[in-house]
C-alpha cells in the first residue's frame, strides 16, 4: 500500500501540473475555477483511494458502488470545472437581458 499512496501522491501532483499547463498558461483561470479545479483533483484522488483500498480488502461491491457513485460525481465536477466559464457568462447575459428590460 506504500507503493500505491506514492503513486497516488505523484499522481495529483502531476494532476495540478496538468491543470496549470493547460489553462493558467493561457489565461483562463480565474480563482473560482482554481478552487473547482482543487476540488475535482481531490475528489478523483479518493475516488482512486476508495477503489483500490476496496480491492485490497476484497470488497469487490464496495468498489464497484465507489467507482459508480464517486466516478459519477467526479466527472460532474470536470464538467461543472471546464464549463464554468460558459456557464457564468451565460447567467451574466441573461441578468443583463433582464435588467435592460425592466428599466
Amino acid at each position: 500500500m506504500i507503493i500505491f499512496w506514492l503513486i497516488l501522491g505523484a499522481l495529483v501532483a502531476s494532476a495540478f501540473w496538468f491543470v496549470y499547463l493547460k489553462f493558467q498558461v493561457a489565461g483562463k483561470m480565474s480563482k473560482t475555477k482554481w478552487v473547482l479545479a482543487l476540488i475535482s483533483v481531490l475528489w478523483g484522488a479518493f475516488t482512486i483511494a476508495w477503489i483500490v483500498s476496496s480491492l485490497a480488502e476484497a470488497e469487490i461491491q464496495a468498489a464497484g458502488m465507489g467507482l459508480l457513485i464517486f466516478g459519477g460525481i467526479f466527472l460532474c465536477l470536470i464538467l461543472l470545472t471546464v464549463k464554468w466559464n460558459d456557464l457564468i457568462s451565460k447567467l451574466t447575459f441573461k441578468n443583463n437581458a433582464k435588467d435592460s428590460a425592466i428599466s
